[in-house]
């Protein structure tokens, strides 16, 4: 027990890291795309699509 216990709470805690780096740049990224498409739709409505991506 003592050897398997610190190797799954390191395992933990990479994923927990994993998971809030990934939130992070998920919600900076919506962020970010929700400002240019406010911007890009008075521009051009048919091309945003094809500029976000």
């Amino acid at each position: 027990m003592p050897q398997i216990f610190p190797m799954n709470w390191l395992l933990i805690s990479l994923i927990m890291m994993a998971m809030i780096i990934i939130i992070m740049v998920m919600t900076f990224y919506i962020f970010m795309v929700n400002k240019n498409t406010n911007y890009f739709c008075k521009k051009n409505n048919n091309k945003m699509i094809s500029f976000k991506w």
